[in-house]
């Protein structure tokens, strides 16, 4: 009996049946259009003698079979462009297909390990606390780890509103009000290992946006640097500014970094050579900002670390 369930099992199969009928109907269209372009050189060369039996003139004769040599060779290769273009677009979407498909297996699978090690530290410091051992520490760790587990909650309940069309209480949101105290709440959160220095400038513009989506957001970035930052300290500077009719805030850590490419981050299931995490955090970060009608650019931070810039809109409200 194959140990795999239906929820990885099926989806393989259906791809191995998708490939195996595109190659069938790739074979038979090839055969067809040998056949038709044999038959067409057949009859072509059926004309031509009948032609020359006939008394017609030999230059008519051989315009003629030129002409249909010519006919038969555009029909051809536009016949032959247009069936390399649907099967590159067939191949194009089936390799999309097994790799979201092998994604969203890697997510379950990182999801369940995210959620199993908060689980099982809970469960043992609440048999801890019950035994008569309530101690500070054990109180401390027990509500770290709740917190991470709702973190983990929320993003994976996040990823399934957006995938599936949900969407946000835009309004007008003063960033100058309350970013530092979201920041500050976000990493004492996070635990001590974020040291945390924000700058609002003056006169910062309202901009438009969702305060929850923008909340998740910073949640997000401060996670990213503490879980892949490498570090037992680090340090995380948030510069907030005005940009052309809008405002921009500038995220750096002095973490390990991305070891990769930048530009790939906020890719759906994407996640770094420590394979730790789901691959969510980013993507949701990009996905946000672009329904806000902003944009964010992930880089690498100078002299080291993780940076990215987020760019909201001015709100017309």
């Amino acid at each position: 009996m194959d140990s795999k369930g239906a929820l990885s099992v099926k989806p393989v199969r259906q791809s191995r049946l998708v490939a195996i009928l595109a190659g069938v109907w790739l074979t038979v269209i090839l055969v067809l259009a040998v056949w038709w372009a044999w038959f067409v050189l057949r009859q072509s060369a059926t004309i031509v003698e009948l032609s020359h039996r006939a008394g017609i003139a030999e230059a008519l004769v051989l315009a003629e079979e030129a002409r249909t040599h010519r006919m038969l060779f555009w029909e051809w290769g536009t016949f032959l462009v247009l069936l390399l273009t649907v099967s590159g677009a067939l191949l194009w979407y089936y390799r999309r297909d097994m790799q979201r498909a092998r994604g969203t297996q890697a997510f379950f699978a990182a999801l369940t390990h995210e959620l199993r090690t908060p689980l099982t530290s809970v469960r043992l410091q609440t048999e801890a606390i019950a035994a008569g051992e309530p101690t500070q520490e054990l109180i401390e760790r027990l509500l770290a780890d709740t917190h991470r587990l709702e973190s983990q909650i929320d993003k994976t309940l996040e990823l399934a509103r957006l995938e599936g069309g949900g969407s946000l209480a835009e309004q007008a949101i003063r960033l100058d009000a309350w970013l530092e105290r979201v920041l500050q709440g976000i990493a004492a959160q996070e635990g001590e290992g974020a040291e945390l220095r924000v700058v609002v400038d003056a006169n910062l513009p309202p901009v438009h946006g969702d305060t929850a989506a923008v909340q998740l957001i910073l949640r997000n970035l401060v996670e990213n640097s503490l879980r892949h930052g490498d570090r037992e300290r680090i340090h995380i500077d948030v510069h907030a500014s005005v940009a052309g009719n809008g405002a921009t805030i500038r995220y750096r850590d002095d973490g390990r970094g991305f070891e990769g490419d930048p530009s790939k981050l906020g890719r759906l299931f994407l996640r770094g050579g420590s394979s730790r995490g789901t691959g969510v955090g980013l993507y949701l970060v990009r996905v946000l900002m672009d329904r806000m009608g902003g944009d964010v650019q992930f880089a690498h931070a100078d002299g080291g670390g993780f940076a990215a810039t987020l760019r909201f809109q001015r709100s017309s409200g």
